[in-house]
């Protein structure tokens, strides 16, 4: 089994990211522990269930993780004929009974003021005294610019290439998941800063090629002369040392709530729900429509404030 799940792995690495291939590898290992040198049943994704549970006790979304993760070994298992007799549609149906139905929340929208207030912060930081402190400055600004005005997510700006952007038309081709691509644009503010960004790299100087070097690089002594990708956890710390230097840290700022905001200021003003669903890069309108229900909430807030009272 130890090489069944480094095979699934193996498989599960090029459309995933790093920490959801770490996370399901933690799981299956967990999993795999549990199962011992027995053969694989339809009893034992449920067993795992109700270990993982502990009786109620473990987070819904815990368990909902580590089910997930068994039950897409069990699909790798079946869909590869290694295990084709494994019954998988009765195990997901049992799984989901066991789990109950969950809880659907709200997405957390930053403000306004709380985005403006992020990329002021990048802005603000002085000029570095040296070349390499100047391009990772730069960076930060093109980097927030396009998270607030893109929509896109971090693994795909992370994955960003030279080649993608179409300059004429201010925009890029990305390949989100599922390697399905879609044209994402980009603010006047975010293309400005993107190009003043790569000017000051000079990535063409010693004649590389272009087209394939990231947008988003790193500027750290372990990058030396190479023109190495940002990982998402980088952009999380940029995240995080921008929100700290606008004095939000409490506000819980993520990348990925730039996209959330971007989807709401998005459907607020305009309406067009296929449009913002083409443009994320949601499979379903489902995914995109809980963003009407935010722009609905924030719209009420706003109301309150004007006129006092409440707002049905």
């Amino acid at each position: 089994m130890d090489e069944l799940i480094e095979r699934f792995l193996q498989d599960l690495e090029i459309g995933r990211s790093p920490a959801t291939v770490a996370t399901y590898r933690s799981v299956l290992r967990r999993f795999r522990e549990m199962v011992g040198d027995q053969e694989l049943t339809a009893e034992h994704p449920v067993q795992f269930a109700r270990e993982v549970s502990d009786r109620g006790r473990a987070p819904r979304t815990t368990v909902q993780l580590y089910t997930t993760a068994v039950t897409r070994f069990y699909a790798y298992l079946v869909r590869e004929d290694i295990r084709p007799d494994l019954p998988l549609a009765k195990i997901q149906l049992r799984l989901t009974q066991l789990r109950g139905k969950r809880p659907k929340s709200l997405p957390k929208v930053p403000t306004d003021d709380l985005m403006a207030a992020i990329v002021a912060a990048a802005r603000s930081v002085p000029p570095a005294e040296t070349a390499a402190g100047e391009r990772l400055r730069l960076r930060n600004v093109a980097l927030v610019e396009t998270l607030r005005g893109s929509g896109l997510r971090v693994s795909e700006a992370v994955s960003l290439r030279r080649g993608d952007l179409e300059h004429e038309h201010r925009r890029a081709v990305v390949t989100g998941k599922g390697a399905k691509q879609r044209l994402v644009f980009f603010t006047d503010d975010a293309w400005r800063a993107i190009q003043t960004y790569l000017e000051a790299r000079r990535d063409g100087a010693e004649g590389r090629g272009l087209g394939r070097l990231p947008v988003f690089a790193r500027h750290d002594r372990g990058a030396g002369a190479r023109v190495l990708p940002l990982t998402t956890q980088s952009v999380r710390d940029v995240v995080w040392k921008l929100a700290k230097r606008a004095g939000a840290l409490d506000a819980g700022i993520t990348p990925h709530r730039f996209r959330a905001w971007f989807a709401t200021h998005l459907v607020a003003e305009t309406g067009d729900l296929a449009a913002v669903q083409d443009l994320l890069g949601h499979e379903s309108a489902d995914t995109t429509r809980v963003y009407t229900k935010v722009a609905a909430q924030r719209l009420r807030d706003v109301h309150r404030q004007a006129f006092g009272g409440r707002a049905s």
